[in-house]
């Protein structure tokens, strides 16, 4: 499918005050907008491929286990971060924010 109507990209909440939009996706590609309620979180979970995600509106701050310890940062609006495949990641938002995520399915 080469356009995507709103319509067509359906919604869900996926946590408690973490709803997703899909916005498309292919065979090795998918993307995602993001709505979050200040304070809620999106639990310790890896994936078996690498995650982009840019900070529309908002705050969140952002924890990744790495192979050579954990690391904590924040992001706000403007900024984005990479998850590498197979790294356990969560997020807490601190404020309400809206991201834009991609997924490379390509393991």
């Amino acid at each position: 499918m080469l356009k995507i109507s709103q319509n067509d990209q359906p919604e869900v909440e996926v946590f408690d005050g973490v709803v997703r939009r899909t916005l498309g996706g292919g065979r090795d590609l998918l993307m995602a907008r993001f709505e979050y309620k200040k304070g809620s979180k999106v639990p310790p979970h890896t994936h078996s491929y690498e995650q982009v995600t840019t900070v529309i509106k908002g705050e969140q701050k952002i924890i990744i286990e790495a192979e050579k310890g954990t690391t904590e940062f924040k992001v706000k609006a403007g900024e984005t971060y990479v998850v590498p495949a197979n790294f356990q990641h969560q997020q807490v938002s601190l404020r309400e924010s809206v991201t834009i995520d991609a997924w490379s399915l390509v393991p």
